[in-house]
């Protein structure tokens, strides 16, 4: 008997889930703007087919990451979207309906993560700390030491830990923040399109590089091979995408 219960209260968490993705995506696209009140609970159960449990437990999540204002007596109406609730609704973002891959969104969060990264390189470089120059000099260490010996998930563990210690060098609690969107989308893309990411015959340069970078100071360096990187993995993904 314990084993049904845990069984239908999986059920229940699953079809709150689906809903609220749902409900995500016609947020975020505009399908229901802001400050725009929302169908009711009765009116959803309904469309969805479920009963009022599962859609309330579906407007409690976008409520706790501040996509909605449920008004009791009043109504549920749309929220603007926040930094925070941005963050929430990433992985939902990231994918259609149907599952599929929603690529202009994704080239949104290419276009983002550039000009994220290239920042927080220039700051890393221009404000490191001797100890922190130690790390990243270390991890770029591994890196190069990894590559060609390892699996790819250790390579991109240490790629990983690179760019952590990095965003911690720029000294900046908004970075650190935008850090854990930054390395979720590293791992989205790594696992779903299934990226080799230093393979190439100058990678061993560019560490070097990048090595050197940091410990003289050469911003411009840095980011010439934070720029290679970047250019490498867009060009590898708009190629799955074109394919697919």
């Amino acid at each position: 008997m314990v084993v049904n219960d845990a069984a239908g209260s999986s059920r229940k968490k699953t079809l709150s889930r689906d809903i609220a993705e749902i409900l995500i995506r016609r947020i975020t696209s505009g399908e229901y703007p802001p400050d725009s009140k929302m169908p009711t609970e009765r009116l959803l159960s309904i469309e969805f087919g479920v009963n009022r449990h599962a859609v309330r437990e579906a407007l409690k999540r976008l409520e706790a990451i501040g996509l909605i204002k449920i008004k009791h007596g009043a109504g549920i109406f749309i929220d603007r979207v926040s930094f925070t609730a941005g963050i929430e609704v990433f992985n939902t973002l990231l994918t259609k309906e149907d599952g599929s891959v929603n690529t202009g969104f994704l080239r949104d969060v290419l276009e983002f993560r550039r000009e994220m990264v290239l920042t927080i390189t220039r700051l890393a470089v221009e404000r490191r700390k001797p100890r922190e120059l130690g790390r990243i000099c270390r991890l770029i260490d591994d890196l190069t030491f990894a590559q060609g010996k390892y699996e790819s998930d250790e390579e991109a563990r240490i790629t990983l830990e690179l760019f952590e210690a990095m965003t911690m060098a720029t000294h900046n609690d908004v970075y650190m923040l935008v850090y854990n969107t930054l390395s979720r989308i590293f791992w989205y893309l790594r696992n779903n399109f299934n990226l080799v990411f230093f393979y190439e015959s100058d990678d061993l340069a560019l560490m070097k590089k990048l090595r050197e970078a940091f410990e003289f100071s050469k911003v411009e360096d840095a980011q010439e091979v934070a720029a290679h990187y970047l250019a490498y993995l867009e060009t590898a993904i708009e190629e799955r995408i074109s394919n697919e």
